[in-house]
């Protein structure tokens, strides 16, 4: 029989179980005297709806109004509060997580962040207002300026500061698109009010080539094939965990990054390095001899299935080899710079990297310090050059000199000479 689910449900594409956990909003069904309702419970109600049992009541309300010709409401207001209640953050927030947030890479990082911002409490409001209470068109640059200082003063990164503003500004760009706002506190007509902080680039790289063996021995062995993989393909650690065996094609020696687990979006395709071969081929059975499925994860466990953090083990194996300070992201910086200095073309290492454009992928791998190195590699053999150049002069006017100073002992050799040396006349 068909599940009825007490009128609610989810639209996305998470298993039936999986519904009170994951971040897609949910939707009420109902059928009365003939008239369908077909609504989303996040958009009549406001804001999200965090957990099945709200939305069972949401929707025990709604069936009730419906019974009883109260929906839609027919209320006039009034003259005092003819005016609607202007649309907060916090109910923008849930609209915008239902329609855009859900086809955006991680979404759960994005309602996270989300969170956070919505619980700042604004400074100087009375009463005090938190960023998810104040009218989405009352929101001015100084509050994301506020929110920004506290996050700096908290002790947070550059990088994570930059996070949450990139965030704020996609979402309110997309207010803007749609017509929730006329215009967004992050430009002052064409120009920027808000800028991002200055981002000091990552450059951690391995100093010598025993580095990599010793991290590698450091390694259990899953943990093992998952570096080799970062390191030989310069993909995202996401990418190398949700890799599943209908993506490799080891007859071809490639791998597809499917577009709905790629950050840009976008798909590509990776060739498989030789040792990266051996390592699949290894990986390719299950621990009784049996071929895994397509569906079965390439770098899950012993029977296929996903591996969804490797954070622990990662740490322990850093720690044991010496690397405190290396991050699983900087092997992807690492495999990039090893494309770059092979001489590969940047357009080419752009793509496997997956960038959208040749700048990220200029600013990722630090190319001007390849080319700072190169200046001086050109300097060296203009030197070698030179030096090549005086040290020739220096013998062709050494073999000059010394042809002079021998010229008149010849001349008189050959004149003293006996007649029967001489030639004839």
């Amino acid at each position: 029989m068909r599940k009825q689910n007490g009128g609610v449900r989810k639209r996305c594409g998470c298993a039936r179980r999986l519904w009170p956990k994951c971040p897609h909003g949910w939707h009420f069904n109902f059928k009365w005297k003939g008239v369908h309702h077909r609504l989303s419970l996040v958009r009549e109600v406001g804001h999200s709806i965090t957990s099945k049992s709200e939305a069972m009541a949401e929707a025990d309300r709604l069936r009730s109004a419906i019974r009883s010709g109260e929906y839609p409401r027919q209320v006039t207001p009034p003259a005092s509060e003819s005016i609607a209640a202007p649309l907060s953050f916090k109910g923008f927030a849930a609209i915008w997580e239902e329609r855009r947030g859900v086809q955006l890479v991680r979404p759960r990082d994005n309602s996270y962040r989300l969170r956070t911002i919505e619980a700042f409490m604004l400074p100087g409001t009375s009463p005090p207002l938190t960023f998810g209470e104040k009218p989405l068109a009352a929101i001015t640059t100084g509050d994301i300026e506020a929110f920004r200082y506290a996050r700096k003063t908290a002790g947070l990164s550059a990088v994570t500061v930059n996070h949450d503003l990139k965030l704020l500004r996609k979402m309110l760009n997309w207010a803007l698109r749609t017509g929730y706002l006329e215009r967004t506190p992050f430009k002052f007509g064409t120009l920027s009010a808000i800028s991002l902080e200055k981002e000091s680039p990552r450059a951690w790289r391995f100093s010598g080539e025993d580095d990599e063996g010793r991290l590698l021995r450091a390694c259990d062995p899953h943990l093992h094939a998952v570096v080799v993989a970062l390191l030989d393909t310069a993909c995202r650690v996401g990418e190398i965990l949700t890799m599943q065996w209908r993506n490799v094609n080891l007859a071809r020696r490639e791998l597809v990054i499917e577009a709905a687990k790629a950050k840009t979006r976008t798909a590509r395709l990776v060739p498989i390095s030789t040792r990266l071969l051996g390592v699949l081929e290894l990986r390719r059975h299950d621990a009784a001899g049996e071929e895994l499925g397509p569906d079965a994860y390439v770098f899950g466990n012993e029977v296929g299935e996903r591996v969804k953090s490797i954070r622990e083990a990662w740490r322990r194996a850093r720690d044991a080899a010496g690397f405190p300070d290396l991050q699983l992201r900087d092997l992807r910086h690492e495999a990039g710079s090893r494309f770059d200095e092979a001489g590969v073309p940047i357009s080419y290492t752009s793509r496997i990297l997956g960038h959208s454009n040749l700048m990220t992928t200029s600013r990722y791998l630090n190319t001007h310090r390849r080319g700072l190195h190169i200046a001086m590699q050109t300097l060296e053999r203009h030197r070698e050059q030179q030096e090549q150049g005086r040290e020739q002069q220096k013998r062709v006017a050494q073999s000059l000199h010394t042809a002079d100073a021998s010229a008149p002992a010849n001349v008189a050799a050959h004149e003293q000479a006996p007649a029967s040396k001489q030639l004839p006349s």
